[in-house]
């Protein structure tokens, strides 16, 4: 009966976030077929009034792509002043490896100066490496070409391949479940919660519902279906729902508005999509914390099943004690995890706000920081309620004593009894 309900369950979530998946295309179809509407309108307009300016001048356009291209001659790194601006700059030959312009070679410079003292620099290329050119084609034909900068893509999936192929050989069958269940993971967090917000779904309620078909399916991986793994499911999902809501009222209450120096760039450039940057906050910390609650929560479960295993007439008091101990010792390391990795990720803005005589008052104050603290704490509370929640579901689930099979070491006609 307890299979046949999970089945049911797993069945309905994976049902609707199909049926979500089709309104979000649908929904981006007449997006993108509006957008083609005016765009076409536009075109019209311009056609038939080519001046484009008040003065009556013609207008210039040009058409920018990037293509890949590859470094064939490297020069010398040298100095050069625009105005009261001193860049950094190395002159580089590249060839162009894709698009309408393949195996065209153009000279070019690649600025390393990535502010304007010159104080932080790329390296500087070399003969072979390859790299991202903006190429712009205007009106008249003339083809301007810059290096933007270099392609890191190769790289991370070597290291990414390099990864699963250490965990298979370190884990053996088990390392082969983990990798499946990572790979659902990357799946969901695309597909479901990236392209979903990123077509006009709320990122609160997106970012639980992923949340859930990432726990239900990752579990079901490592454990198929069991008391144990309905233990760990609901234990992480309810820390994790916990992490959103502190995220979500302490948000509130200090006014995190979302829009870090990234996210105010970047919006300069979106024309038609917009984003709630204070929803994204409470996704992007229940994100983070899942994986740290489904340590926790599996940890607790597994725990507690082996006790059960042990002690079959244990009672669901004492099971529930039994993981209120196990967790205690658990939320000292898991918290320090969050938190160093909080720590980790906002330390480069840490140095730079105290290398400009900020007192630690003022740096806390900073929006970014803030928002860095309140998610590492968030994160960590989710944690600390996911423990009393799996001991409190596991204990439930397992209040009767005889609910385990258990072998038997008495012996009949060759074969193992089993008993109740």
């Amino acid at each position: 009966m307890l299979k046949k309900i999970a089945l049911i369950i797993i069945t309905f979530v994976l049902m609707i976030n199909c049926y979500m998946g089709v309104i979000y295309a649908t929904e981006t179809g007449n997006t993108a077929t509006d957008s083609n509407a005016t765009q076409n309108q536009e075109a019209q307009k311009n056609t038939e009034n080519p001046e484009g300016t008040e003065d009556g001048l013609v207008a210039k356009h040009s058409e920018v792509i990037e293509a890949k291209a590859r470094v064939i001659e490297a020069g010398e790194v040298k100095k050069v002043t625009t105005g009261s601006v001193e860049d950094t700059v190395q002159d580089v030959k590249i060839e162009i490896l894709d698009g309408e312009f393949e195996a065209k070679e153009y000279e070019t410079s690649y600025i390393l100066s990535y502010d304007i003292d010159g104080k932080i620099l790329a390296y500087e290329l070399k003969e072979g490496d390859k790299v991202t050119a903006q190429i712009a084609k205007d009106s008249d034909g003339t083809v301007t070409v810059t290096v933007q900068d270099v392609q890191r893509g190769t790289y991370i999936y070597i290291m990414f391949f390099v990864f699963l192929a250490s965990v298979i050989i370190v884990g053996g069958k088990e390392g082969i479940k983990a990798v499946i269940g990572l790979l659902i993971t990357i799946l969901c967090i695309w597909f479901i919660l990236i392209r979903g917000i990123f077509n006009g779904a709320n990122p609160i309620w997106t970012s639980i519902g992923t949340s859930a078909v990432i726990i239900v399916l990752t579990f079901l991986v490592i454990g198929g279906i069991s008391r144990k793994i309905i233990t760990a499911a609901i234990g992480t999902l309810g820390g994790v729902v916990m992490s959103g809501v502190m995220a979500a009222i302490f948000s509130y209450l200090a006014k995190l508005s979302g829009a870090c120096e990234d996210a105010i760039q970047l919006s300069i450039s979106m024309k038609t999509v917009t984003f709630n940057f204070r929803d994204l906050i409470f996704a992007g910390i229940v994100v983070s914390a899942l994986g740290a609650c489904m340590d926790v929560g599996m940890s607790i479960a597994s725990s507690l099943d082996e006790i059960k295993n042990k002690t079959k007439d244990i009672t669901w008091q004492e099971l529930f004690k039994s993981g209120m101990s196990i967790g205690k010792d658990v939320i000292g390391t898991m918290t320090n995890t969050l938190i160093l990795a909080y720590v980790g990720g906002a330390l480069k803005l840490i140095l730079l706000f105290l290398a400009c005589d900020m007192q630690l008052g003022e740096i806390l104050n900073k929006e970014t920081i803030a928002e860095e603290i309140i998610s590492a704490i968030a994160g960590s509370m989710g944690v600390v309620y996911t423990v009393p929640i799996t001991a409190f579901v596991y204990s439930f689930l397992n209040r009767k004593k005889t609910i385990y099979k258990t072998v038997s070491e008495n012996k009949i006609e060759g074969k193992r009894s089993l008993k109740i």
